[in-house]
């Protein structure tokens, strides 16, 4: 299997980033329903990118927009809790390893978020002690560019 960055197209992370740079302090479900459904897998794709480029820059920004961008996919088209669990393992052991604390980042990621599901979710994710990357089907790997995830399966 490749890595995040290699096998994950960022042909559509302008489109992610123009829509976090509108995104309010406090997204509120007015501003989810304003963005296409279509923007999911976009916002998605970028989130899972910025996390590898979060821990390669030591960067609390980049882990935030990640996490950001991961969440206002899932408001759009929520899908299996279980899979965006899968996902949430990277930027929390990338919070790990850049010195901060998974449950604050995530806190502070979860209150920007619109009231429920997906905000809680990511508040209890984040408060996690149990995370690594094997538990959850990934591995760190070392490419040319620097550090990356590879799933395992």
């Amino acid at each position: 299997m490749k890595p995040n960055l290699e096998r994950i197209p960022g042909k559509q992370d302008r489109l992610a980033e123009a829509i976090l740079r509108r995104a309010p302090q406090r997204v509120d479900q007015g501003f989810v329903s304003s963005l296409d459904p279509s923007a999911s897998p976009a916002l998605g794709r970028y989130g899972v990118r910025l996390a590898t480029l979060a821990l390669r820059q030591g960067s609390i920004d980049l882990l935030h927009r990640s996490l950001l961008a991961t969440g206002l996919a899932e408001c759009l088209e929520a899908g299996d809790g279980r899979n965006l669990m899968v996902g949430l393992a990277l930027p929390w052991f990338v919070a790990q390893e850049i010195g901060t604390s998974p449950a604050t980042v995530f806190a502070t990621v979860g209150n920007r978020l619109p009231h429920g599901p997906i905000a809680e979710l990511f508040k209890a994710f984040g408060a996690r002690t149990d995370i690594t990357l094997e538990a959850f089907g990934w591995e760190l790997v070392t490419t040319a560019s620097g550090s990356d995830f590879c799933p395992l399966y």
